[in-house]
């Protein structure tokens, strides 16, 4: 699932790099820096990817907490870079991106 991040082109490669190497116990604070990152490349991005990103962004601080009660273990990471694809997923199917 880690694809469904790279896929993204840069901003996935920056999930993925935050997602894997920023300090952070619990959920809470990893969904505040996946959301940062989110953010700062909004501004940015491609107006296709806009509504994608904004989407992802939304769900990311429910579905950490709602699974996880800490995040410092790296096979938890790896758990939520392959839950990201499936938000990923879920986000282009409500922003109309995969069809």
């Amino acid at each position: 699932m880690a694809n469904q991040l790279l896929s993204m082109g840069v901003i996935g490669v920056r999930l993925l790099d935050c997602i894997l190497t920023v300090k952070a116990t619990y959920p809470e604070e990893l969904a505040d820096h996946i959301v940062n990152e989110i953010n700062q490349y909004l501004v940015k991005a491609p107006k296709v990817e806009k509504a994608l990103l904004f989407h992802l962004a939304c769900e990311v601080h429910d579905a950490l907490s709602d699974r996880y009660g800490r995040v410092d273990a790296l096979q938890v990471r790896r758990d939520i870079v392959n839950m990201m694809g499936l938000l990923i997923y879920r986000a282009k199917m409500t922003s109309h991106l995969g069809r």
